[in-house]
Parts: C-alpha cells; structure tokens; sequence
C-alpha cells in the first residue's frame, strides 16, 4: 500500500470526487466511478477531429514500448542475487616476508648495490624480517576448491589464506599466476564442497546493465554494491609495463580490497573480475571480462602458467595518410613486422600485409589485434583474414608456443640501429641498439622496456650491434650484474639488473 500524502487525510463521503486518468470521477467511498450520464457536446471542429484522427494513426503504427521485467524495479533482485553468489566470494589474505638489512651508503639503491665493494663496511647491520600484509577478495569458480582472484593480490606471497562465508580460514596454495593478465588462481581443500559461482559470457553484455560488484573492501569484510556497466573496451595503464584493454567500466562501488572479487550479471554469473580503480575518480571501476580469459583461467589450472603464443606480428593503426599512401581503405590494422620462425611467418604472412579478422573477430585497431589474440591458445589454428595488393584472402595461421629458452637472460630482443628503424621509432640516438621484443614474464617486462627504446652499453662497454649485445648476454651468469644505459625519448638511464 502507497503511504497517504503529508498533510492529507481520508476525505469524508461527501468529499469532491477525485478525477482519474480515464476522464471518470472516482467515487473515494466505494473506489470506484459512479455510474454516468451522457452529456450533450458541442460537435467538434473539423480540424479538431482531423488532428484525434492523425494521432490515433501515428500512435497505432508505433509499436508499443516493451516494459522493463518487473523484478528490476522490485527491492529482491539485488539481494536475491547477492544471497546465491556471496557464499563464492572470499576475502584472500596474503603475508609476504621482507628481509631488511640496516646499512649506510649513498643512498641510490642501484648505485649502492652496484658498487658496494667499495664501502663494504658502510653495509654493515643486522637482518630484519618483516611480514608485509596484503588482503583482497577472491572467487569460488569450481566446487573442488579452485578459486579466482587478481595476481596483484597474492604477488611475492609467502603464505596465502583465504577466508570462506561461513567464517573458517583455510590456507590456499598457489596453482598459477599470469602477471600479464591480472590472474591468479589459488586451491584449497575443503569439506563439504565449496559452493561456487558460474562464469558468465561478457561479451553478451550491453552498457547500462546491471552488474553487482562483491569483495572485501579495506579488509571490512564481504561487501555487497550495485551499479550498472558504464562502459565496454576501455584501455587502462596500471604501470609502465601493464596495459589492459577490453576493460569493462562500472560505476558499481570497488575499492582497495575488492580486487579479485567478482562482477557479477542479473544472472547471477561473473562477467569480470574487478581489478582496478581510478583514486581520483567518482564511480569509475574496472573488471577485467571473464569471456576474453577464459582460456586463460584453464591453462593456469592444467600447467601453473600460461604457454605464450608466439605470434611474431607488428601492427600499427591505419591513418588517413597511410591510406593515401598505400592507396588503401581505412580498415584493419597493417603489418609492420614479421619474426622469422613465427607463427605468422608461418601463416605467410608479409610486411604490408592488412589484417582484417583473427579467428572471425574483426580488427580495427591495434587493440582489437591484441583482444582477438589474447582468446587463443597455443596449438590453435585461427583463420586470419587478410588484404594483400588489393585482394582479400583468409589464411590459416597454426600458434606456437614462445620458446621456453630466451635468446637472453633479461627477455630482450634487439635490432641494429639503422636510418629506417631510426625513422620508425622517431629515435634521436645516434649509438647502441633498439629494443624490438620484450618477452611477457621477463626481467626486462618488469623493467618496463618497450620496443623503440635504446641500449646504448653493456656495464660500460658501448654497443655497436645487435650481436655485440647478444655476444654480452652469451658470457653473462647467474646473480651477475648488470648496468645498462637506456635512451628514450631523448632521456639517458642508467638501469641495473641481476642475472636470474
């Protein structure tokens, strides 16, 4: 029952009748209209009655607006869909342990590292164990144990627990992490099974729908919050190493704490993985879509890590001068680079080369390439469609797996610096050689390398060539170091690695 207005009162029987929409009077005593008398009208105009006669014709050849499903409007779906999936959601607490030793130096934690034989003795102190403490939320995708979480939350654990609805606290093993993607996956064994959540398809969902967001924000415990999907496709940068793309935007509250936790549809199926937020920003969270990784999910679950695709492909947007130029349309995205050896080198394909779809996903940009890579496995053959001088052809393209050996301890790979690929990068560096490969999981990812950057010397020792660089990295050990001196963007850097 609606509450009675402020300020109203039941009216008395003889009260004025209240007019209601149909054009009766409604008697308030009984609720229902008094029976009525016909009444002699005026004829219409008529104009009048040529306008009721349009209206009456536009308003039938409208179709009739469909009705929102009344349980959107109710105040159980939120709550209904909360209690069916909040029993999958745990909040993940991690413990890592840092050694810290008391020294006096410089003062530059490279410099120091790199030239502490010279002041051994400044070094001196004592070791200190300190246990830094992370939490984050998780998700219950598989009855037997297996959960789902952001592999920022449980990064450089030492131990790992997780705690369940029902408020036992079980330790969680490791099964793999794939830092490239924001994905980990934890097991725990329990008894009785776990109760878990199904995933969902993201790629069926519309902007402006509802999502429902769960997790353990600031440690406070399972946290229920709704909005809707603000926005798909959207590219973020975490870090100079990290971009994620395809990125689904939700004005549903996600604070620290929620990553890892799910986003979950009207179905009650997760659609994402809540991953980042925007500190300055109101209402603005992303989830990573469950659809594009699904493939990755499985193979954390079967080998610990994911097997690399080495597609050995360069890309770059077609602009409206490249398209002058090659007198081609403005569509696909053009291939700038082929690795020998790789599963594009395999497929045929060329420098010049315009892709147009990769496994019937269309291509438009540079990260669309990536998307429509990142939903294949090794060992896939995908269909890749192609414009060559004018003609369209579908090749297939068989994946490989990146070898497991890297051409150098650090996961680089360089090319002479030549005037086209000084030309390429835009590069005002005159020595060294260019980073052209930065291989996912490498010391050299961590770094934050980017292909376009210059390696200018070795430990002091300048660089001529592609193999002078690789003769370095052949003689190189392990736990030695090494000092490099990096070029970008006209900035010199000096960068100090350890040998893995």
């Amino acid at each position: 029952m609606l509450p009675t207005p402020t300020g109203s009162s039941p009216r008395s029987p003889n009260a004025a009748r209240t007019p209601c929409l149909t054009g009766l009077t409604v008697d308030p005593a009984t609720g229902s209209p008094p029976v009525v008398r016909p009444r002699r009208q005026r004829p219409a105009s008529l104009a009048w009655l040529s306008v009721l006669a349009w209206l009456a014709l536009a308003g039938a050849a409208q179709p009739p607006v469909a009705a929102a499903p009344a349980e959107l409007f109710g105040t159980s779906l939120i709550a209904d869909i909360s209690e069916r999936v909040r029993p999958a959601v745990v909040a993940v607490e991690s413990v890592q342990y840092v050694r810290t030793r008391r020294r006096f130096g410089s003062g530059d934690p490279f410099f120091d590292q790199f030239f502490r034989h010279l002041f051994e003795d400044d070094f001196a102190g004592s070791n200190n164990v300190i246990p830094r403490r992370g939490s984050g939320s998780g998700v219950v995708i598989a009855s037997s144990g297996y959960i789902l979480t952001s592999q920022h939350v449980i990064d450089g654990a030492d131990e790992i627990q997780v705690k369940l609805q029902d408020g036992r606290k079980l330790k969680a093993a490791l099964v793999g992490q794939d830092p490239g993607s924001d994905l980990a996956v934890l097991k725990v064994d329990a008894s009785p099974a776990l109760p878990h959540a199904p995933l969902g398809d993201s790629d069926a969902m519309r902007v402006g729908e509802w999502v429902i967001a769960i997790g353990n924000p600031f440690g406070l415990g399972i946290t229920v919050t709704a909005g809707v999907v603000s926005a798909l496709n959207r590219e973020l940068s975490l870090d100079q190493s990290r971009t994620f793309r395809n990125l689904i935007q939700t004005d549903a509250s996600i604070n620290p704490g929620n990553s890892g936790g799910p986003l979950v549809n009207a179905r009650g199926e997760v659609i994402g993985i809540n991953t980042a937020i925007i500190p300055y920003g109101q209402g603005i969270g992303f989830a990573i879509p469950v659809s594009s990784v699904k493939h990755i999910i499985g193979e954390l679950i079967a080998f610990g890590k994911v097997k690399k695709v080495f597609h050995g492909l360069s890309v770059q947007e077609i602009t409206e001068s490249l398209a002058r130029y090659f007198e081609i349309p403005r569509e696909g995205v053009l291939v700038t680079e082929v690795v020998p050896g790789s599963s594009a080198d395999g497929a045929g394909l060329v420098p010049g080369d315009v892709i147009l779809s990769i496994g019937g996903r269309k291509v438009t940009s540079p990260g669309d390439f990536q998307d429509a890579l990142s939903r294949v496995s090794v060992g896939d053959t995908v269909p890749v469609e192609m414009r060559r001088k004018g003609r369209t052809d579908t090749v297939p393209m068989v994946l490989r797996e990146m070898a497991a050996r890297r051409s150098n301890p650090l996961g680089i790979g360089v090319i002479d610096l030549t005037p086209q690929v000084r030309a390429r990068f835009r590069l005002r560096a005159r020595s060294g050689v260019v980073v052209n490969l930065v291989e996912p999981g490498s010391v050299a990812e961590s770094a934050g390398f980017e292909p376009g950057d210059v390696i200018q010397s070795v430990n002091q020792v300048a660089l001529g060539s592609a193999a002078e660089f690789q003769s370095v990295m052949d003689r190189v050990s392990r736990g030695q170091r090494l000092l490099l001196q990096v070029v970008r963007g006209g900035v010199s850097t000096l960068l100090l690695f350890v040998v893995p």
